[in-house]
């Protein structure tokens, strides 16, 4: 049976064409520059561990007592994570990043074949100094455990942005055909581009520079097709470092250089630094824009023509999610879902996270059986609303406020009001109690007041179903009218 998010990501992608598109071109609205400025100190914001795994044991036991050891020497060791959870899992072979003794230290007492499993760290941009202290004592606590430090991203901070096939075509000017791009257009889009070089003691290292601003606006991280973090450009204590470099940089644009150390050593900040001012001086005179927020965000709400939610439902389970903008090229999604909400509730919520003057499409899909028809209804708010639309709270909250002082409005940051969407949070609290923001109203299915659309997670058969059983089963009717529409990728006959 298939994942409550694996369900609802189908259903989210069968019904993607009626979700607002920001990946169709490359915006940059700003003013042309050359290179970058106000770089900010070093910090550290990804470490991955290789953990290994008999598979001839309980494996997921082993995978969580590895989560718990990563966490432990973390906490005794005072680093400030954010989340810590596993990215993949992999057959193991010595490829210069485990110490190949311990490896077949471990095979000798496993009973299965040796994996590994990948383990990533968020941080709260620990600045590189205070890390590289803290760090070190947890590694070679963890070495004992059998899990081993993979790679570390150390980064930076910087005003103005360009664009990935900019930045490309400067690369190959300056390093010809030794220039290797990584071929990861498809999972980080247009606003993105990385490349594999190498230190002067050869070690591989993997350069990266994107926009900082629109990775946030796009989605929660690269391995997660739907997500928010919106909140983190009005919240301020989620991160606070990076807060200030975004409330600075509000007028230029943001955009993050991080190079992806190999290995399981680590060095002092000197040759951290060193390499990251060899890489800076590499792209210093690459084009670039100074983008506000502002302007970016106008581009991406003059995208939105309407939006989807989905409402998951079985015998014992329940979901929603809200999906409000995606990005074609990368496939990820803006919104987030939530377990345990009844079909009520999901109404509520999608009043409060639908847009005026655009409509919400409803997608009912069952949870328990695939081949169950999905059933589309279209909503919208009233003619004339200016409600503000929801965007999800900390910890993807569904019912979010501006709860402290500490909590900028979203125009500050450079989500203003454009085209009759105005995104915010209510000064005062709301609850699963408390009554919807506004009012929404079942309106027509694509022009035809007498039809909902209908599929199913299966196959590729759609159907119409009469919408409030005006028509009588096994009774002849005489077909008046007839014609062809499209819906999303197919077209369908439809007769009155």
């Amino acid at each position: 049976m298939p994942s409550t998010a694996a369900t609802i990501n189908k259903a989210l992608n069968l019904y993607a064409h009626h979700i607002g598109d920001v990946g169709v071109e490359i915006a940059l609205p700003g003013r042309a520059k050359n290179g970058w400025k106000k770089y900010c100190k070093l910090f550290c914001d990804n470490v991955i561990f290789w953990a290994l795994v008999d598979t001839g044991g309980d494996v997921e036991k082993q995978r969580k007592n590895s989560i718990s050891a990563i966490l432990e020497a973390l906490e005794e060791q005072d680093v400030n994570r954010s989340m810590v959870k596993i990215v993949r899992q992999g057959k193991i072979s010595f490829d210069g990043f485990f110490h190949d003794r311990m490896v077949k230290k471990f095979a000798k007492k496993a009973s299965g074949d040796v994996e590994y499993i990948s383990i990533k760290v968020t941080l709260h941009s620990i600045k590189l100094s205070t890390l590289l202290t803290t760090l070190h004592d947890a590694i070679v606590e963890l070495e004992n455990n059998y899990i081993f430090l993979h790679d570390v991203d150390i980064a930076t901070d910087c005003h103005r942005v360009t664009s990935r096939p900019i930045l490309h075509e400067y690369l190959e000017k300056i390093f010809g055909d030794e220039l290797e791009i990584v071929n990861d257009h498809s999972r980080v889009g247009d606003h993105c581009l990385s490349w594999i070089a190498a230190t002067d003691d050869d070690q591989k290292v993997r350069c990266k520079v994107y926009n900082k601003f629109v990775q946030m606006m796009e989605s929660a991280e690269v391995m997660s097709s739907l997500g928010s973090r919106m909140e983190s450009l009005v919240i301020s204590t989620i991160d606070e470092k990076l807060h200030k470099r975004l409330r600075k940089a509000r007028k230029t644009g943001l955009s993050r250089l991080e190079v992806k150390f190999y290995g399981g050593d680590l060095y002092d900040h000197a040759y951290y630094e060193n390499y990251l001012e060899q890489v800076k001086e590499i792209i210093q005179e690459c084009p670039t824009y100074e983008v506000p927020f502002a302007e970016y965000w106008k581009y991406m709400a003059s995208k939105i023509t309407s939006m989807v939610a989905v409402f998951a439902s079985g015998v014992d389970r329940s979901a929603f999610a809200y999906c409000h903008w995606r990005n074609s090229i990368t496939a990820k999604k803006y919104g987030t879902m939530h377990e345990k909400v009844g079909r009520d509730e999901a109404l509520k919520l999608l009043a409060n996270y639908s847009f005026n003057d655009r409509p919400i499409y409803l997608v009912e899909v069952s949870l328990d059986d695939p081949s169950k028809e999905i059933v589309v209804t279209k909503y919208s708010r009233p003619d004339g609303c200016t409600m503000m639309t929801l965007v999800a709270g900390c910890q993807n909250g569904l019912y979010p406020y501006a709860y402290h002082e500490d909590i900028y409005e979203f125009a500050s940051m450079g989500i203003v009001s454009t085209n009759n969407i105005t995104i915010n949070w209510p000064e005062t609290r709301l609850c699963k109690s408390s009554p919807p923001l506004v009012d929404i109203h079942q309106v027509a299915m694509d022009g035809e007041d007498l039809y909902m659309q209908t599929t199913t997670l299966v196959g590729t058969k759609t159907s119409y179903k009469i919408g409030h059983g005006i028509l009588d089963e096994h009774t002849k009717y005489t077909v008046i009218a007839a014609m062809w529409q499209k819906f999303g990728n197919q077209d369908h006959e439809m007769v009155g």
